[in-house]
């Protein structure tokens, strides 16, 4: 990457910094139930041999890369030996979600601002304030922001990997094959329903489309915009943020564009719902664009033999707020673990450690550390740059958000149910929308 860059990159950390601070509480007490005063439950002496667990959600690049880092964790501590476990997003959350119910959880969890309120608030995740105290895990390093982002009620539950945003995405060459014009980064919803149109028809194909139906992206693209109709997915003490009318307004931009045969058919969908990255709709060219966050463009570039992937901003609404918040990827660790210590150990290699960040790169966007952030910068590649150059030009657009409360996983699940079945005809975008509005409120209450 060019070194002009990083200056820009030093000053995406100082509005970090700004936004994240002023969502976050400042609140550092507390301790983990049945933790000790050293923040540990059980340690273990350099020679004792100890296992723990550790998961995490991503493709087959990102398996690749995280083994490689767990390979030299274990070098450095040949008494701990890290089990791998990790699946495709959905996959990863359902199985967590099983795995902390049962009291069997990995040790190191890979967590989001998405799920980590209700976790902490369910007391499944470890409290790791003493640990952070301690320097087990080491964050001298990472601005005050980054610290606060991994809070709630006031203390650390997870610790951030790498900071990134969302949006759609294009490959060039397909968009120049074509004849298409490219999307103008700061498009809005009625310029991306014209640009699946004109893709449909230049295609010509009735089993490809233009662009990927989103209409059950909860946590994401709905709540965009939800923030760009003036209010959010929650309320600051954790009730429902948004209206009937505005899911109604959602669901039916969605349907029209599946009636048009913009977006795949909810058979098509389905089909695809749990594929790989290599094996997605993008990918395959289903279809022409694409939603994913930023971080992934050099794993998706890396499918292609041809073009280069680009990204624009989540559609808006003309004269209306933005929908941009800050969002990253975390890591954690299970209250139930029986090595915190060791899970500490693990945790503070793979954020403080110049042999994990050779490899981690932007793999879930730029490190947290201060220090980390500035030696990536010379590692990447141009893919990753530009993942890079996106996040910078979109955090300056985001506005602080209130954590997803507990009971959040539900609500998703609701409205991923009920934007599917509209997809299948099986109900009106009126009915599902007061479905899953009593469903909502009945979880959030």
């Amino acid at each position: 990457m060019s070194k002009l860059l990083k200056k820009p990159f030093l000053l995406l950390i100082a509005v970090f910094m700004l936004v994240i601070m002023a969502a976050c509480s400042k609140d550092s007490s507390g301790g983990s139930s049945g933790s000790s005063s050293d923040g540990s439950k059980s340690g273990s002496s350099k020679d004792e041999k100890v296992e723990i667990r550790f998961a995490w959600w991503g493709d087959t690049s990102r398996n690749e890369v995280y083994n490689g880092i767990v390979d030299r964790f274990e070098e450095e501590h040949p008494n701990i030996t890290v089990k791998r476990e990790f699946g495709g997003w959905d996959e990863y959350w359902d199985k967590l979600a099983t795995q902390i119910a049962g009291g069997n959880a990995p040790d190191v969890v890979s967590m989001h601002q998405f799920y980590v309120s209700d976790y902490a608030r369910r007391n499944a995740l470890y409290n790791l304030n003493q640990l952070v105290d301690s320097q087990n895990i080491n964050l001298s390093d990472f601005p005050e922001s980054a610290v606060d982002s991994g809070k709630v009620d006031g203390n650390i539950f997870m610790v951030a990997q790498g900071l990134t945003m969302p949006g759609y995405a294009f490959n060039t060459a397909v968009f120049d094959e074509l004849g298409i014009d490219y999307p103008e980064f700061d498009w809005t919803w009625e310029d991306m329903a014209e640009k699946a149109a004109e893709l449909k028809q230049a295609i010509g194909d009735e089993k490809k489309w233009g662009l990927v139906d989103s209409s059950g992206a909860y946590n994401n693209i709905f709540r965009y915009f939800t923030r760009q109709r003036g209010k959010d997915l929650f309320t600051e003490d954790g009730k429902v943020g948004y209206d009937k009318e505005d899911v109604v307004a959602w669901w039916s931009m969605w349907d029209d564009l599946r009636k048009k045969d913009l977006i795949p058919d909810a058979a098509t969908g389905n089909e695809f719902a749990n594929a790989p990255l290599e094996a997605n709709m993008f990918v395959t060219g289903v279809t022409a664009i694409g939603q994913f966050p930023a971080n992934q463009i050099n794993l998706y570039q890396e499918q292609f033999d041809n073009g280069e992937i680009q990204m624009v901003r989540i559609p808006t609404m003309a004269g209306a707020p933005n929908g941009e918040y800050i969002e990253g990827a975390y890591l954690s660790i299970a209250e139930k673990s029986k090595h915190p210590e060791e899970a500490a150990m693990f945790i503070d290699f793979f954020i403080n450690s110049e042999r994990a960040v050779e490899l981690f790169k932007v793999q879930q966007g730029p490190p947290a550390g201060t220090k980390m952030s500035t030696l990536v910068m010379d590692l990447i590649d141009p893919a990753e740059a530009r993942a890079v150059e996106f996040i910078q030009k979109t955090v300056p657009l985001g506005r602080p958000a209130p954590y997803a409360p507990a009971g959040n996983n539900e609500v998703v699940q609701a409205f991923e149910d009920n934007a599917e079945a509209i997809a299948y005809g099986q109900k009106t975008v009126e009915q599902a929308a007061e479905d899953f509005m009593k469903q909502a409120e009945s979880i959030l209450q």
